[in-house]
C-alpha cells in the first residue's frame, strides 16, 4: 500500500481517481491546488505525487520543481 498525494483543481477528477486508488488499497491524500498540495506533502510526505499540470494559483510543474 502506497501513500499517494493527488493534486488536481477538478473535484470530479479528484473523487474518481481517489476512489480508484483507494479501491486498489492505497492511502490517498488530495489537494485542490498546488499550494495546498505542497503544504500537505511537507506535513505528510508520500511515496508518490500525481499532479495536474494546468492549475490556477500554482501549476503542476511548479509543484514538482518545488518538491
Amino acid at each position: 500500500m502506497a501513500r499517494i498525494l493527488f493534486i488536481d483543481d477538478d473535484q470530479l477528477t479528484l473523487d474518481l481517481f481517489g476512489q480508484i486508488l483507494e479501491g486498489a488499497g492505497h492511502k490517498v491524500i488530495m489537494a485542490r491546488d498546488g499550494v495546498a498540495g505542497i503544504a500537505l506533502y511537507r506535513k505528510h510526505p508520500t511515496d508518490l505525487i500525481i499532479t495536474d499540470i494546468k492549475m490556477p494559483v500554482k501549476d503542476g510543474m511548479h509543484v514538482i520543481n518545488e518538491l
